[in-house]
């Protein structure tokens, strides 16, 4: 691996880190749709990260689904249910962000940010990070 997808791979987990501490702070205040972004974005660092091991640089949302999927859901390199997890948490996004959907409540935030929490545990020991 290149030194260049090694500080990339760093750089995704840093944001992982943040973006699930982060989640977690806006559940406790009840900010829904913050949180939800939050969740998102750990896992969508979490991907970015994973694909960095293939030497897939940085990529616009859409295409970084895509290719995790191809390159690690399907392969079995990761456990279907994080790549369900990540596709649901996709389409809560922006169904919050972009459609005319509420953020899911808080109880079910707290789920979702269990499935952040598993996907960033999965991500550190496929990496053989702590």
């Amino acid at each position: 691996m290149t030194p260049e997808a090694q500080d990339l791979i760093n750089l995704r987990l840093t944001q992982a880190n943040e973006s699930l501490r982060e989640a977690r702070a806006l559940i406790g205040q009840k900010t829904c749709r913050g949180a939800m972004d939050r969740v998102y974005f750990t896992m969508f660092y979490c991907a970015c990260a994973l694909l960095a091991t293939k030497e897939f640089g940085p990529s616009r949302d859409g295409n970084v689904a895509a290719k995790f999927h191809r390159e690690f859901i399907r392969t079995s390199l990761i456990p279907r249910e994080i790549g369900e997890r990540f596709k649901q948490a996709t389409q809560l996004h922006q169904d919050a962000d972009l459609g005319s959907h509420a953020p899911p409540d808080c109880n079910r935030m707290k789920e979702l940010l269990a499935d952040a929490e598993s996907f960033l545990t999965t991500t550190k020991l496929f990496l053989g990070k702590r």
